[in-house]
C-alpha cells in the first residue's frame, strides 16, 4: 500500500474548507431542474421501468421490478476532528438505519458498484451488505477492505476495466475511469494487492484503488455512472440513456463538456457535488468547492447533448419514456 502525507495534508485542507463555509445554496435556485418524487412515496418500478432514488454524495438505487443496484452508498459522516487529525472513523448505524428509511431501500440488493475505493464510497459498504446481501463489484484494493471489513472473500467481485457481470437481466459492464485531482493529486493513493492484518480505521487507510465506472443495461436502459474524471479522458461509451457524471470540484467543469458529449445521454445528471461532511438532517448543500452554476451555464450556452437534471436527497425518478 502506497500512502501520501502530501496528499493526506491536501485532503486535511478539502475537508477542512467544507467545513469552515456554511452553505445555504440548496437546491432552490434550480427547481426548474429537479426530478423525483420522495422515495418514501414512490411506487416499485415495474419489469419494463427503471428508477433512480439519489442516497447522497454520489450514492443511487436502480430498481427495475424485482432488481436492485446499489452504487456508492454512503450514509455515515466522519466527525469533523477525525478527518482532520487522522482520527478513527467507522460506520455509523444511526446514519445507516435513517439512510435505509429514507432511501426506502428494499430488503435485498441484487449487487453493490463501488468506483472507487476511499471511504465516502466504500466505507459504508460492508456494514450494508450484511444487512442486505448480494455480491460486491470493486477493485481488488476495494475488494481487501471490505474483506479487512468482515465482508465474506465469496461475496466479493474484484474487478478491472473490461469485466462484465450479470444480475439476472441486469447486466453490469466495468468500465475505466480517472480519480478528480484536489489541489492538483490524488487524495490518499494507492493500491492494496494482498489481505490486511487488520481492519482499515483511519480516512488515509481507505486509498484509492482503481478507479472503475459502470455501465448498468437495466430494463432496457443504459445508465452510465462514474465519480469524477479528468479532461483528456472522456467516457469510453456513448449514446446512453441516463449519464450520472462526477461535478465533485469546481475545476471538473472543464472537462464536464467533453464528457457530456462523448456520452451522449438522453438525461444528465451530475454527481458528488454535495457537502458530505454535513449531517443527513441537514439535507442538501452544494460544496462550496462545486461549482453547478458554471454547469449548469457551460449545458446551455455549449448546447451539450441530453437535458440536463437533478436529484435532491432521497428522491426517486423514474425514467421517462419507453426503453430503446
Amino acid at each position: 500500500m502506497i500512502r501520501s502525507d502530501r496528499t493526506a495534508a491536501r485532503f486535511i485542507l478539502l475537508v477542512a474548507a467544507l467545513a469552515a463555509v456554511s452553505c445555504s445554496n440548496h437546491l432552490g435556485p434550480h427547481r426548474d431542474l429537479l426530478v423525483g418524487v420522495p422515495a418514501t412515496t414512490a411506487p416499485i418500478p415495474a419489469d419494463d421501468e427503471l428508477s433512480v432514488t439519489y442516497l447522497g454524495v454520489n450514492g443511487y438505487l436502480l430498481r427495475c421490478g424485482g432488481q436492485s443496484i446499489l452504487v456508492d452508498p454512503f450514509f455515515s459522516r466522519v466527525p469533523m476532528h477525525h478527518a482532520l487529525f487522522g482520527g478513527t472513523i467507522a460506520p455509523q448505524p444511526d446514519a445507516l438505519a435513517q439512510g435505509r428509511r429514507a432511501g426506502a431501500l428494499p430488503d435485498r440488493i441484487d449487487a453493490f458498484l463501488v468506483t472507487h475505493s476511499h471511504f465516502d464510497h466504500i466505507l459504508d459498504v460492508p456494514p450494508l451488505h450484511a444487512q442486505l446481501g448480494g455480491k460486491i463489484v470493486t477493485s481488488e484494493t476495494g475488494a481487501f477492505l471490505c474483506e479487512a471489513a468482515g465482508t465474506p472473500r465469496p461475496a466479493l467481485l474484484p474487478s478491472s476495466p473490461g469485466a462484465v457481470h450479470r444480475f439476472g437481466p441486469t447486466t453490469v459492464h466495468v468500465l475505466s475511469a480517472q480519480h478528480v485531482l484536489v489541489f492538483g493529486t490524488v487524495p490518499f493513493p494507492g493500491e492494496i494487492t494482498a489481505p490486511l492484518s487488520e481492519a482499515p480505521t483511519k480516512p488515509k487507510d481507505w486509498v484509492l484503488g482503481t478507479p472503475l465506472a459502470f455501465l448498468v443495461e437495466m430494463g432496457g436502459r443504459r445508465i452510465y455512472i462514474e465519480s469524477g474524471g479528468v479532461l483528456g479522458s472522456p467516457p469510453p461509451v456513448s449514446g446512453v440513456d441516463l449519464a450520472i457524471v462526477g461535478t465533485a470540484l469546481g475545476g471538473q467543469s472543464d472537462r464536464y463538456p467533453e464528457a457530456a458529449r462523448a456520452l451522449s445521454a438522453t438525461y444528465v445528471l451530475p454527481s458528488h457535488q454535495d457537502n458530505f461532511v454535513r449531517p443527513l438532517e441537514d439535507g442538501f448543500h452544494f460544496s462550496p468547492l462545486s461549482d453547478f452554476p458554471k454547469i449548469k451555464s457551460l449545458h446551455c450556452n455549449e448546447r451539450l447533448p441530453g437535458q440536463l437534471v437533478l436529484m435532491d436527497y432521497f428522491h426517486t425518478w423514474t425514467l421517462p419514456g419507453p426503453p430503446k
